[in-house]
């Protein structure tokens, strides 16, 4: 059964697309490398510290990387439901499939960077048995990354069904987006200090005497051990990271089965926002404000919609962090514009995260019906992202004082805001990428992928607020030499970008989803 698992991620593998697949392979190459380079490069008294760090490097990425790449939901457990198989049984047959593909060997390629450090640390006869040990050690750290990175996603899958698991998820998904914006302020000192951090390590921060006792650090401990003459030690090392292997690994088999219970927690209260919507009505009893009533309450309450919500909130809040950490206000004062540029990225898959329920769209067709659809997503997506990024900049701007940059930073919010909610509904009906139906969804990363869609829209949304933002910038550089006036006719154009953004978007998507919902129905399910 394992070698057939493993032919089906291979062939799977096979069938995605090319470019994912070489981006993948040669990040874990030069992954590798770096790994393998650090040896070598280091000075003797900095190597040990050097390598524990980039070894957590490569645990912390198996931790996360699944989670953020969908990576680890190529072989889902409820699709071997029904076959009579034990559930233990296809829970290791699952965890072995783990380790077929690029990824297992990369890490395999470079836990072997033990075997040099081994070499290194030692002489004579005892460097043979170092690097026995090392390679000992760089096997039990391959199958506990790997089933750690297992047990991590099918508890962020299960922790997904619980209010708290939304928010740690989107905490990750935060911090990725504001690395890859503004991590740059934090990278460059970071990159300044590594020459030396080669020399002389973590230096009087007793962070090796933490991290030597860590499952990654473990390895390292038992080759320096066994170099130095001391095998019990040594052997209690690779006894620890086995017992630590072993207890990762079982957790991984029993997370790995089918889940048949309820998608979500019962719920013991009222959602939040109901009564709003309720009692009083505030929305109209029309076509429009059902969908309106329908779009924010499914932004609030279902977990993979929510996700999106608090992953845009926190780019915003890491955003600040970042700028914060630089020591430019500046930076902080853009939480708020981080939030309302997900708007395009969050939506570009409205129709495919909905999945099958567009039926109820294809029986009610009319003109009517269809365009009251697109317009009550984007007035729910303007609300849901358009109140945190107001909210978030008023109160990074009380924080940091920059109240100078006030106008500039509302008229890109409010270009933002309309110009994503037009372009989000657009890539919704020329991409729609069906994923796991909402009713079958369990892992984070369920929701569908719609790559090419997203990014197509943050292009979009980039070029089509330029308007707003040329003089947004010129305003903010040039502020003291324009005419009163400058800042009043800046609002004026990011009004009029916003609601040409809205309008044009919500009409080309509705002439297209008119046109094609039929076809569209059949791609989701």
């Amino acid at each position: 059964m394992v070698g057939d698992l493993i032919r089906l991620k291979l062939t799977i593998q096979r069938h995605t697309l090319g470019w994912k697949r070489v981006l993948g392979l040669v990040a874990g190459v030069l992954a590798a490398a770096i790994t393998w380079a650090v040896v070598f490069v280091a000075e003797p008294a900095a190597r040990t510290d050097v390598l524990l760090l980039v070894l957590a490097f490569w645990t912390a990425g198996w931790m996360i990387g699944p989670v953020l790449t969908s990576g680890a939901a190529m072989l889902r457990p409820e699709y071997f439901t029904l076959l009579p198989l034990p559930r233990r049984r296809l829970g290791a047959g699952l965890l072995a499939s783990a380790f077929a593909g690029v990824g297992g060997a990369v890490t395999t390629i470079a836990a072997l960077a033990l075997i040099p450090y081994a070499l290194a640390e030692a002489t004579g006869t005892a460097a043979i048995a170092s690097a026995a040990t090392a390679i000992v050690g760089a096997a039990l750290l391959v199958v506990f990354v790997v089933a750690l990175s297992r047990t991590v996603y099918a508890l962020l899958g299960a922790a997904m069904r619980t209010h708290l698991g939304v928010e740690l998820a989107a905490v990750q998904y935060g911090l990725l987006l504001s690395s890859m914006t503004a991590g740059w302020a934090v990278v460059r000192p970071v990159l300044e200090s590594v020459p030396a951090f080669l020399r002389d390590g973590f230096g009087a921060i007793p962070a090796r005497a933490v991290l030597e006792w860590t499952p990654f650090g473990l390895p390292l401990r038992a080759a320096g051990e066994m170099g130095a003459g001391r095998p019990l030690p040594a052997l209690g090392s690779l006894a620890l990271l086995a017992a630590a292997t072993a207890v990762v690994v079982a957790a991984a088999i029993a997370l790995s089965t089918p889940h048949v219970g309820n998608r979500t927690v019962r719920r013991r209260r009222r959602p939040w926002g109901s009564r709003v919507l309720t009692r009083p009505r505030w929305l109209p009893a029309s076509p429009l404000g059902a969908v309106v009533g329908k779009e924010l309450r499914t932004w609030w309450r279902d977990p993979w919609r929510s996700l999106e919500v608090r992953s845009a909130i926190w780019f915003g809040v890491f955003i600040a962090v970042y700028g914060a950490i630089a020591g430019v206000p500046e930076i902080a004062g853009l939480a708020g514009v981080a939030v309302a540029l997900t708007v395009a990225l969050s939506g570009a898959n409205l129709y495919g995260q909905d999945g099958t329920a567009l039926w109820q769209l294809v029986v009610a067709e009319s003109p009517a019906t269809v365009r009251a659809d697109v317009r009550g997503r984007q007035i729910g997506l303007t609300v849901l992202f358009g109140l945190p990024a107001l909210v978030l900049s008023a109160a990074m701007m009380a924080a940091t004082g920059i109240y100078a940059y006030a106008v500039p930073i509302l008229a890109v919010v409010i270009a933002l805001l309309g110009v994503g909610c037009g372009t989000a509904l657009v890539m919704s009906v020329l991409g729609a990428t069906p994923g796991v139906d909402p009713h079958r969804r369990v892992n984070a990363t369920d929701a569908g992928e719609n790559t090419a869609g997203i990014f197509a829209a943050f292009q979009v949304q980039l070029w089509a607020t330029a308007p707003t933002s040329a003089m947004a910038a010129v305003l903010t550089f040039a502020g003291d030499s324009l005419p009163a006036w400058f800042g009043t006719a800046t609002l004026a154009v990011a009004l009029v970008n916003a609601v040409a953004g809205a309008w044009i978007g919500g009409i080309l998507a509705t002439r297209r989803l008119a046109a094609r919902l039929p076809e569209t129905f059949a791609k989701l399910r």
